[in-house]
């Protein structure tokens, strides 16, 4: 079988100069000219030598709010090349196929947004002109007019809060995705899925692979008050399982300053070998949120 690329684990923080894990600061933020929307977000290195995740937010210029989450893989910095470029290259990609759809209605082909980001990742180099041999995840979303659009490639999550209840939106791009399914059909055996299972964090599909086999995405679903959205790293995951981040997340106050504050508990026993984890949080403010 074709096995996809493992994320490469960096070094532990004890290979190095103990460093204390580092949060992003001036990461929380009203959106001006969207009252509706407030968003929040963090960063933090974990026990890594480097930060390979990438993270931002705007509005667009034709008023849409956006953000995206990049995990970067790959040797040396080229992880980090490769998150930076798919997370800046979703903005400006989203940007210029609205303005070649001019006049269609709805967003633009965002299955062809992702393999233009995958082919621009793949056509990195490094500083000697080589192939970079670097790739990235991406989820990302849109929002205009009370719905949103998504759209992930890799293992990175994009989740729904709504009505305390925490759902996740989008499949994981791996091994463990074609083995569950191989399972389901009755293809294996329960003791090869199981012979197979520690081979399932491997993906399949990222930007920069140059053939993308999975690509995840949903348009025009609803935001509604009080919903709040999550995109993140697999890191971020790991650092709060399932139960943790719903429960975190509804405990997030009116302005969502207190993100650094729930989380720290967790990455005090997440220890040396932790993840970079990031994750940028989007709530549809109430009428009595906004005054």
């Amino acid at each position: 079988m074709l096995f996809g690329k493992r994320k490469p684990k960096l070094p532990a923080a004890e290979d190095c100069e103990p460093k204390p894990p580092v949060l992003q600061p001036d990461i929380q933020k009203y959106i001006p000219s969207t009252p509706g929307l407030l968003a929040t977000s963090i960063s933090l290195i974990g026990g890594r030598k480097s930060q390979q995740d990438a993270l931002d937010y705007r509005v667009l210029p034709g008023g849409q709010f956006a953000a995206s989450v990049c995990d970067g893989m790959g040797g040396l910095n080229g992880g980090a090349r490769a998150s930076r470029e798919a997370c800046s290259g979703f903005f400006e990609e989203y940007e210029a196929a609205v303005l070649r759809s001019r006049g269609a209605k709805g967003p633009p082909d965002l299955p062809q947004l992702a393999r233009r980001l995958d082919r621009r990742i793949l056509g990195l180099r490094d500083s000697d002109g080589l192939p970079l041999d670097g790739g990235s995840t991406l989820t990302a979303v849109v929002i205009e007019n009370g719905f949103f659009h998504w759209l992930s490639v890799g293992d990175s999550r994009i989740g729904l809060l709504r009505e305390g209840k925490l759902h996740w939106l989008n499949r994981l791009h791996n091994y463990r995705l074609e083995l569950d399914e191989a399972l389901r059909n009755g293809d294996i055996s329960p003791e090869e899925y199981q012979a197979e299972l520690p081979r399932g964090p491997a993906l399949l599909s990222y930007l920069g692979c140059g053939e993308l086999k999975y690509i995840d995405c949903r348009i025009r679903q609803p935001f509604l008050p009080s919903d709040i959205l999550l995109l993140c790293s697999d890191g971020f995951c790991e650092l709060l399982p399932d139960d943790a981040m719903a429960r975190t997340l509804n405990s997030l106050d009116d302005s969502m300053t207190n993100l650094p504050d729930l989380t720290a508990p967790f990455l005090d026993r997440a220890g040396r070998g932790q993840d970079n984890a990031s994750a940028v949080v989007i709530r549809c403010r109430t009428i009595q949120q906004c005054k």
